[in-house]
């Protein structure tokens, strides 16, 4: 994910070294990159055409290479940021959040588009949930019921009761509390 994060924090036009990006990533999200790695995505970047060294502005520190995205780069952030919402919400939140720390760098409609697509995801999703919640504690029910009755059947069989008294009613016609209300003394 570094890699968009640093082709998206190039993709202005202006020429940044290491830090400057880090220090740029740092503010948008919060979060503080290690400037190791940092250096050695540009280098992967580089070697793989998508961004070029730059030229250093005159009295800038020379140990400080700047680095430019070229045509390759934005094409490839292009992809990354053509990528269905959808791929971003069931990985880690990193990608996401990198997403959304560069979102301010993009254009208003691209931004906009980009956020009413993940609020359609993620409102489906949660509504995905709430649906298999409301089946799972139905679920639930159900078993703790089944539960109960074979308790009942196994405290009967303790008890010395006899195998052809042991009746399993069933769950569809009868819940736990009828068949306790049958078992009590003046029950009809």
């Amino acid at each position: 994910m570094l890699r968009y994060v640093v082709l998206a924090l190039l993709a202005d036009g202006n020429p940044a070294h290491g830090y400057a990006l880090m220090k740029a990533y740092r503010e948008r999200s919060g979060v503080r990159l290690s400037i190791g790695n940092v250096y050695r995505e540009l280098s992967r970047l580089a070697g793989e055409g998508l961004i070029a060294a730059a030229t250093n502005p005159p009295g800038a520190d020379p140990r400080r290479v700047p680095y430019r995205i070229t045509d390759n780069g934005r094409e490839a952030l292009a992809r990354w940021l053509a990528a269905p919402v959808r791929t971003l919400t069931f990985t880690t939140a990193d990608p996401l959040s990198h997403r959304l720390a560069i979102l301010g760098d993009l254009d208003a409609v691209r931004a906009g588009e980009f956020l009413n697509e993940l609020h359609t995801e993620l409102w489906e999703q949660g509504k995905t949930l709430e649906r298999e919640r409301a089946i799972a504690s139905q679920r639930a029910k159900h078993l703790a019921t089944d539960i109960e009755m074979v308790d009942e059947m196994r405290a009967h069989l303790a008890a010395g009761g006899k195998r052809s008294a042991v009746k399993a009613p069933s769950a569809v016609s009868e819940s736990v509390p009828q068949r306790r209300a049958k078992q009590r003394p003046g029950a009809r």
